[in-house]
């Protein structure tokens, strides 16, 4: 395509696709060992294979992206691992849910081998979207080695930790309490609880003593739960209630004979001072019960309704029946609660129901309170894993961006570490690699003990999807095997992911990598800030907020989402984002290419191939620079420090911010327009020298934009035909650029802008016709700024019309001049002959007249009491906004027309 044949218009949709299949064609982001280079990786946060593209993936990506190209043209070898996760509640309950609906069938209809077989089947047809969704935002991740965490290299990974683990004494079974999904039917992990505060109540029940018709008063806010009640506990330090010590309780309905102890976990303080003890669904209460040697008693099943009988459990392997009254067996849990209390009220038992805010559980999937339920589950204990890993933290051996934010957090996880319960009652998952005889011996391992003798059966039970995920960064690599990629890759080097999985993913994949590597698995975590609505409320489907950042790509172009995001991102703040604000990452793409259209009518094959770092060097020693050439490669250096500083600190805000003032105000606004007379002018040196900066710094700014927006710059730099390389992924990050600072050039061409400027606010302000050049005077000027005024007149020719400038230490004031201040010099524009000043004057009195108005009514508004209650905060700090410009406004106006009254 010759230059002449450049579209108007860039048409993304075009350019994107056949960009990215040029990469993919030329194998463009494979990483291989290679002893010349340093390794630089990245493993992608594995998003859910029933996941589709939303605007968190679409912004997390997209810092993983920038890092992986500008680390590539730093001149590292790089690795961007891809993949997705097998997600088992998730996964499960999609083809559990389609199960139903297409075949009304659930999963034990099919049985497991078959329902297992079906997600496959799900997981094969459904599973890539997300991935096929990445490349449309143009990531750069080695395809060839995406994984997946059921693949079978990564689940010999899993197998492989989890009989180590066993075999170190840090994998156990063993009866706990563990949070109870009953929607989903399978135990989670501490931090898989979502605790939310709600307004429920605290119900103060009578509990009788043995053989008396006095009684105690207990306040709990689950009173379904006293079917368990195994104790009656109060504060060691209430001497009131000491001398209760050793008498028993009556469990109404039941009439069972509970002790009432003494145990430190009661706050003497709550409610009436009496805590009912509930070992079998409360975790507290069933330390408590462990240090007192209670009985627990289980009553309710696993679906979350009360038990038809409850379970007395003694020890590991002594359990009883206990009945339970007819009008709750096997009611829901919630309607259990109700009818308790109906039946309490009646009997007189309840003292006081108040109103009381305290904090739920709540599965982090289904969404349902969890139930506190006593179970035989697998654990790992996590303490000896968590002192290592919050070492390499406190030590700076692991940083975690931005600094400060999120070291205490991190801190308070590791430092108050429970043991992780590993085990899940599903179908979809690792199975855990445990096997049972009929005499109910375990023994661990990867393969079927079972001889001709003797049958071993397989725990049912599959694991938490974080087990495997924890092993990601060396899993993918190979391990258990010492490949040549793991040995080269590993440790990887930056994970960005968000704050809300510090310690499902991140903490977890740390301790993992000490453990199994002896080395962190990566050096530095960069938290991600939340994409939220314009409102600042969070993107999601129940809220019909969400924007779907591939609808926005068709709208926009993958380079504007990309560059939008990035824009509006500080950080690892929030982003509050609307539909509209896309327009940025558009309006620049089109600004760059349009840039890149006005230079393309003046380059030909010698102007490219001269505008290298050398040929600049060139120039500026013969003294063939001109001040705007001298000051737009200043800035340029000045440019490359900042992104070059921003990328590598991940204050990504910075980076783009730094671009785009530069690009789009000094490079364009500025020095393109102050090249044109020599671009177009009859001397061909100076339109060579102009050229020649102007291209060389096009390319280092498609350098420095090409990780932020890629597609665009791909196509820009192939246009140009650059001969440096036949992509711009392989050039060389501009580092040796950085040598023009000239802060004197940036001095005098600033100052000179800055005098521009104020000719242009002048002329706008008095209403000056375009046509009509003006006079320009500068009172206060030494020799310096009089000669430079002088020498460079062609600028203010070109940018602000003026025909003449006359500079000194002291110039009167001609009579009927605008007058500014710029750099404590007086500047004077004479009116005289460029407007009609009487009328001038008539618009303005009607303007200031019109306006006074408004700033009056405006005022009064926001003095009236009854309107700052009534209106919302926003609303108000926009009129308060909206009076501030009015006046200022104002105050111009009768400032010019004082001006024009001499």
């Amino acid at each position: 395509m010759s230059f002449k044949e450049i579209p108007k218009v860039y048409d993304p949709e075009k350019v994107e696709e056949r960009i990215y299949k040029f990469w993919i064609d030329r194998n463009a982001f494979h990483g291989v060992p290679n002893p010349d280079k340093k390794p630089y990786t990245i493993v992608i946060p594995p998003p859910n294979v029933t996941d589709r593209l939303h605007m968190g993936h679409a912004y997390n990506n997209t810092i993983q992206d920038i890092l992986i190209r500008f680390k590539k043209m730093s001149g590292f070898e790089t690795m961007w691992m891809p993949g997705t996760d097998h997600a088992g509640i998730a996964t499960q309950t999609v083809v559990e849910r389609n199960l139903k609906n297409n075949e009304n069938k659930t999963r034990h209809d099919l049985g497991r081998e078959k329902f297992v077989e079906r997600v496959w089947e799900w997981k094969e047809k459904h599973g890539a979207i997300i991935i096929d969704q990445l490349k449309k935002l143009g990531c750069a991740c080695d395809w060839e080695r995406e994984r997946f965490t059921m693949d079978e290299g990564l689940s010999t990974a899993v197998q492989e930790v989890f009989i180590k683990l066993y075999e170190r004494g840090l994998i156990y079974k063993g009866q706990r309490i563990v949070n109870w999904d009953p929607a989903s039917a399978t135990a989670l992990a501490d931090d898989e609880v979502d605790h939310q505060e709600i307004h429920g109540k605290l119900y103060h029940i009578k509990y009788y003593f043995k053989d008396s018709k006095e009684f105690l008063v207990v306040a709990t806010t689950r009173p379904e739960t006293l079917l368990g009640d195994t104790a009656i506990a109060i504060a060691p330090d209430d001497t009131a209630k000491q001398h209760l010590l050793g008498k028993k309780a009556i469990i109404p309905f039941v009439n069972r004979e509970v002790p009432i102890i003494a145990d430190e976990h009661v706050d003497k303080e709550f409610g009436s001072g009496y805590v009912k003890v509930t070992p079998a669904h409360d975790p507290n209460d069933f330390e408590i019960g462990q240090r007192h040697n209670l009985d627990q008693i289980v009553m309710m099943d696993r679906d979350g309704n009360v038990a038809k009988c409850c379970t007395l459990v003694r020890g590991a392997d002594h359990t009883d029946e206990l009945p339970i009254p007819e009008f709750i067996a096997g009611v829901e849990r919630f309607e259990a609660r109700k009818r308790i209390v109906a039946e309490l009220k009646q009997r007189g038992d309840i003292v006081k129901i108040e109103d009381h805010v305290h904090a739920v559980g709540h599965s982090y999937r289904s969404k349902v309170p969890i139930e506190p339920y006593l179970s035989e589950q697998w654990f790992v204990k996590m303490k000896p894993l968590a002192e290592k890993a919050l070492e390499v933290v406190q030590n700076g051996k692991v940083k975690l961006y931005p600094e400060g934010r999120f070291e205490k957090t991190y801190e308070h996880w590791m430092t108050n570490i429970r043991d992780w319960c590993i085990s899940r009652q599903l179908w979809w998952g690792h199975r855990i690699p445990a096997w049972y005889n009929e005499g109910g011996d375990i023994k661990v391992g990867a393969d079927d003990p079972s001889t001709a003798e003797e049958k071993w059966t397989q725990d049912p039970d599959v694991l938490d999807t974080w087990f495997s995920s924890q092993l990601w960064p060396f899993s993918t690599l190979g391990w258990p095997e010492e490949t040549e990629e793991l040995k080269y890759f590993y440790p990887t080097n930056t994970l960005v992911t968000g704050a809300d999985i510090i310690f499902f993913w991140v903490a977890r994949m740390i301790m993992a990598g000490l453990e199994f590597r002896n080395d962190i698995p990566f050096d530095s975590v960069y938290f991600n800030g939340i994409v939220r609505d314009e409102h600042g409320k969070k993107m999601s489907k129940t809220a019909g907020n969400g924007i779907d950042p591939l609808e926005m790509v068709d709208l926009y172009s993958a380079d504007a989402v990309r560059y939008t995001l990035l824009s509006l991102s500080s950080e690892g703040q929030d982003i509050f984002l609307g539909k509209k604000d896309f327009e940025i990452g558009r309006n620049f793409t089109n600004k760059l290419w349009n840039s890149f259209r006005f230079l393309s009518m003046h380059l030909n094959e010698e102007i490219i191939a001269k505008a290298q770092l050398e040929d600049v060097v060139t120039l500026q020693k013969a003294g063939k620079l001109d001040l705007a050439d001298e000051w737009i490669l200043s800035r340029y250096s000045t440019t490359l420090k900042r992104v070059s500083k921003g990328l590598e600190e991940f204050k990504f805000h910075d980076a783009v911010g730094a671009l785009h003032a530069f690009f789009w105000r000094e490079y364009c606004d500025w020095y393109l327009e102050l090249s044109k007379p020599r671009m177009y002018g009859d001397d061909e040196s100076l339109r060579q020298a102009s050229l020649t900066v102007a291209v060389f710094t096009l390319k280092g700014i498609l350098k420095l934009l090409h990780p932020l927006i890629p597609f665009i710059t791909e196509e820009i730099w192939q246009l140009i035909g650059l001969p440096e390389s036949e992509s711009i992924m392989n050039v060389a990050w501009p580092a040796g650029d950085a040598q023009f600072e000239n802060k004197d050039s940036e001095a005098d061409a600033e100052f000179l802008q800055a005098m521009i400027n104020a000719v242009r606010n002048i002329r706008g302000e008095m209403n000056v016709p375009p046509k009509n050049a003006a006079q320009l005077l500068i009172s206060g000027a030494d020799d310096h700024v009089a000669k430079l005024v002088q020498k460079y007149l062609p600028y203010f020719s070109q940018l602000a019309n003026v025909d003449s400038v006359e500079a000194s230490s002291t110039i009167a004031r001609p009579e009927l001049s605008a007058m500014a201040v710029v750099n404590k010099l007086e500047v004077f524009v004479p009116l005289s002959g460029l407007i009609d000043i009487e009328k001038e004057k008539q618009r303005l009195e009607k303007e200031s007249i019109r306006l006074d108005k408004q700033v009056l009514g405006l005022s009064k508004k926001l003095g009236n009491e009854d309107f700052l209650k009534r209106a919302p905060q926003d609303v108000i700090d926009k009129e308060k906004k909206k009076l501030a410009d009015w006046r200022l406004t104002l105050d111009k106006i009768n400032e010019n027309l004082q001006q024009l009254s001499g």
